[in-house]
């Protein structure tokens, strides 16, 4: 199994962190150097989130300026593989009063039928729809 997504993110971050807090320019990734310069006259960076997109990731590094608006620094990192959304399964029962998330028994055809529509959200197309902003959650 090749690298885990949140393990290479890490490194990533830390990696790139620890070259803005030196001073320098990141190493790696797609950015615009006029953020960097400006971002470092503000004072000391922060990290920031994480945007996911199916082929790459954005990360974010923050420049804060309690004077004024502080900059963002935005890195396009292209991953070694594609990015899936992986959908909370039909199958999951959330329990509300402790947050335990756990399983629930059922025949063992409709396990199937659960594994094949899972499967089939693991596309390109329908996982892309995936990565849009969820909207709010609400239980009639």
């Amino acid at each position: 199994m090749a690298s885990q997504l949140n393990v290479f993110i890490a490194e990533k971050k830390r990696k790139i962190f620890e070259e803005l807090r030196r001073g320098e320019f990141p190493s790696e990734g797609a950015y615009d150097q006029e953020t960097v310069i400006a971002g470092r006259e503000k004072g000391d960076v922060q990290m920031g989130t994480t945007v996911y997109e199916p082929d790459f990731l954005m990360l974010e590094f923050t420049y804060p300026d309690p004077l004024g608006s502080s900059s963002i620094l935005s890195i396009k990192i292209v991953p070694p593989e594609r990015i899936v959304f992986l959908p909370v399964p039909d199958w999951v029962i959330e329990t509300i009063w402790q947050g335990e998330v756990s399983g629930r028994f059922v025949f063992e055809s409709e396990s199937r039928e659960y594994l094949a529509r899972l499967e089939s959200q693991l596309a390109p197309e329908a996982n892309r729809i995936l990565f849009a902003p969820a909207g709010p959650k609400r239980k009639e």
